[in-house]
């Protein structure tokens, strides 16, 4: 049983037959009742409730793509996006966290069914502008699709020999050249853009709630709720 403050505490429910979530909840370890507020407020703050889980997740795997690239001496002397051949397995773990993170990222400011919300730049102080634009840039042409700015190549080609010896054969080869990650000061940029984004979220949901509580909750009078249970 998890405490929230005020006597109350909670217990999450996971119903192994339906797959139905939900939160179970005491006051002072007594079972109380528990309504769902659906108002339009409620529902737009249900939206801003995922966008901040899925920032939070973003930050959780940038900070772990940190790490990898920690370990990596070579990675300090890389600058733009590359791609490193030192341990393929490692990278590959890394191109999974950060294509991850440019999807969650890019979620959050486009229209998802059943989120009634998302974010605009304008949202975002203009000093994080440049930053924004180059993480969708990323995402559209690498995460999403392979675009016009050709993040990800390849090249189809021949290798002959300068002497054209008798008997030799042509090599014929394809160079693929796909980053698995921006490079660690691009990846701090990134935190530091996704920490501002959330700061601006968390901020939206606290006034919000406090709005829903007072506008939709205590507006309408506890009986009106109680007749609810």
């Amino acid at each position: 049983m998890e405490k929230i403050g005020g006597g109350w505490s909670k217990v999450t429910v996971l119903e192994p037959d339906t797959k139905k979530f939900y939160n179970r909840y005491f006051y002072k370890k007594k079972p109380a009742h528990r309504v769902l507020v659906e108002t339009p407020k409620a529902n737009i703050l249900s939206g801003y409730t995922l966008i901040e889980k899925d920032l939070r997740t973003v930050l959780v795997w940038l900070e772990n793509i940190n790490e990898l690239l920690a370990e990596d001496e070579n990675e300090k002397s890389i600058k733009g996006n590359r791609k490193s051949t030192s341990d393929r397995k490692k990278y590959n773990i890394i191109k999974g966290l950060f294509v991850a993170a440019l999807t969650f990222y890019g979620k959050s400011f486009a229209s998802c069914e059943g989120r009634k919300v998302k974010l605009e730049k304008s949202n975002l102080d203009t000093d994080f502008h440049e930053d924004h634009n180059d993480v969708i840039e990323m995402r559209h042409n690498f995460a999403a699709h392979s675009g016009a700015k050709k993040v990800e190549q390849v090249h189809v080609v021949l290798a002959l020999d300068k002497k054209k010896n008798k008997g030799t054969s042509p090599y014929f080869g394809r160079e693929l050249a796909q980053p698995d990650s921006m490079v660690a000061d691009d990846i701090e940029k990134f935190i530091n853009l996704v920490n501002h984004v959330k700061t601006f979220v968390d901020n939206k949901i606290e006034v919000l709630a406090k709005k829903i509580f007072k506008d939709d909750v205590v507006a309408k009078g506890i009986d009106y709720w109680y007749e609810k249970t």
